[in-house]
């Protein structure tokens, strides 16, 4: 594992990402029905990171909010 990249997932930048992105959600009438999927998707945003995923609740923050899909 020490050969991997290690990235803190969760700092104030990315807590403060992940509000803004479900305000912006919801302000569309979009409910995220998971805290834990905005964290990734605000994660995966700010360090232009593709997320592979099987989540339903990805979609929305892709069409709106610029998240990267593999």
């Amino acid at each position: 594992m020490d050969s991997l990249e290690y990235r803190d997932l969760v700092g104030r930048k990315i807590a403060k990402r992940a509000a803004l992105n479900y305000r912006t959600l919801r302000k569309k009438g979009i409910a995220v029905r998971k805290t834990i999927d905005l964290l990734i998707a605000a994660f995966c945003i700010e360090n232009d990171y593709q997320l592979i995923h099987n989540d339903r609740d990805f979609d929305p923050m892709e069409k709106h909010l610029g998240l990267m899909v593999y």
